[in-house]
């Protein structure tokens, strides 16, 4: 009996070191970047927060600050953040789509040396209406992979007519598939509309053919 307790303690005590180490918890000498991807019917954004940790800030912090100044201008965040983007390429039904930039916040160098500082990026692309029926989106993130780990994420859609039936991840996490299904209501509407117009069409067509009304004298 006493033999059977050792064994399950044991067994416990190697679950719990076993397991894996928290996301939040990444390692000192890594750049973790999380993005999260929002679907929308003539849009894709992308949010994107990158964390450095202790031992790799100060490098990461030199490649902001350009002119060696112990600052972040807005000039040279913008241009960090930009370089970012390029790293990042985004595809819906096999087309590639521009990224733009739309925001980015940038901590201090203190928050950054003590890797409690996030780089936040804000960006869309403008795509083709989905019309009703099947698409895919392709994300992948190739910035820095030499340091990096990688997370990602797609938000639930805030359009009802938009559902995400798959998505499969690399095991890296820097890449994402998604496959998802439109039901416009812009395309309900547009038949809606074309039915409506044939039916007056046809109703004045047979209005015309009509003989007018000829009133009986007594």
């Amino acid at each position: 009996m006493r033999r059977l307790a050792v064994t399950f303690v044991l067994i416990l005590l190697g679950i719990v070191l076993g397991r894996p180490v928290p996301v939040g918890a990444h390692r000192l000498d890594e750049y973790l970047q999380a993005t999260r991807v929002s679907i929308d019917v003539d849009r894709v954004s992308l949010d994107i927060d990158l964390t450095p940790g202790v031992s790799v800030a100060s490098r990461i912090f030199g490649w902001m600050d350009t002119n060696r100044d112990g600052e972040i201008s807005a000039t040279e965040s913008e241009a960090y953040a930009r370089r970012i983007l390029s790293a990042v390429v985004l595809s819906v039904d096999g087309r590639a789509v521009p990224v733009t930039l739309v925001d980015s916040r940038f901590p201090d160098a203190r928050d950054m040396a003590a890797g409690i500082g996030m780089i936040r990026l804000r960006a869309t692309s403008k795509i083709q209406p989905a019309s009703a029926g099947r698409h895919q989106l392709a994300y992948a993130n190739d910035y820095r992979p030499e340091m990096s780990v990688y997370l990602v994420n797609a938000f639930v859609p805030a359009d009802p007519h938009i559902r995400i039936t798959d998505q499969h991840r690399d095991p890296a996490q820097h890449r994402l598939t998604l496959d998802y299904d439109v039901t416009t209501r812009s395309a309900w509407a547009r038949m809606s509309w074309l039915l409506g117009g044939l039916g007056s069409v046809g109703l004045l067509r047979v209005t015309k053919r009509r003989r007018p009304f000829q009133k009986i004298r007594s």
